[in-house]
């Protein structure tokens, strides 16, 4: 395994974090020190999520487990996307819908209704319809892809979580902890990683921060797919 280090986080840009006073109190053991306001992360300690959440990456891709990549904010979505896509893994980036993992039963029904409006669509189906029904379909078709195209490959719950800015996503956060599925998330200084079990302390509001911390995680993982 590749061992990142601190160093490449630093020219990465993961070493800023926010303003003194939207720090959340979880955060002050990894804040190095305070410049003209702005906290500074401990950068040794982050090398070492990051290579410890890794390491949980790898063990549970290695027993076949699904791992679920989450990041709806515009800046970070392509990226999430492209990420999962190169480890066939589900993915949301669009908008996290409450009840994804909590209901999933409800869930799996509209990926189940996607699945038969595609191949309906496909096997040409559909052409027994007027143009304006055809048109409702496909209407229907492009929202449900919208919602649930990323996640169309799920069959049941994920395993584990991947996800950038757990602040942002804190419904997601919310219903991992209610069904006990670890998490793995890039929180910066205004996060709460009391319920993150791997958390990587570091900038996550820098395009070059993310697409750093998921390199890291796409490389790892796609050494062991065969």
């Amino acid at each position: 395994m590749n061992i990142i280090n601190k160093e490449e986080l630093a020219k990465a840009g993961l070493q800023y974090g926010y303003s003194r006073t939207r720090r959340h109190p979880s955060i002050k053991p990894y804040i190095e020190g305070n410049h003209n306001g702005v906290d500074f992360i401990n950068l040794e300690a982050s090398a070492k999520q990051l290579n410890d959440a890794i390491t949980f990456l790898k063990s549970l891709q290695g027993a076949g487990k699904t791992i679920l990549f989450v990041g709806v904010k515009p800046e970070i979505r392509q990226m999430i996307k492209e990420v999962a896509l190169s480890l066939n893994a589900p993915y949301v980036s669009e908008r996290f819908i409450g009840g994804t993992l909590t209901n999933f039963p409800q869930i799996k029904k509209r990926i189940e209704k996607l699945h038969d409006l595609l191949k309906k669509k496909e096997t040409g189906e559909l052409a027994v319809y007027t143009k304006k029904e055809q048109l409702l379909i496909q209407r229907d078709i492009d929202r449900l892809d919208r919602d649930f195209g990323g996640i169309s490959s799920l069959t049941n719950i994920p395993s584990a979580i991947v996800m950038i800015d757990s602040r942002h996503e804190d419904m997601c956060v919310r219903e991992a902890k209610c069904l006990h599925i670890p998490v793995v998330a890039l929180c910066n200084t205004d996060c709460t990683i009391e319920d993150i079990e791997y958390p990587i302390v570091g900038n996550d509001g820098s395009v070059s921060s993310v697409r750093f911390v998921l390199e890291s995680i796409k490389s790892a993982l796609s050494a062991q797919i065969v």
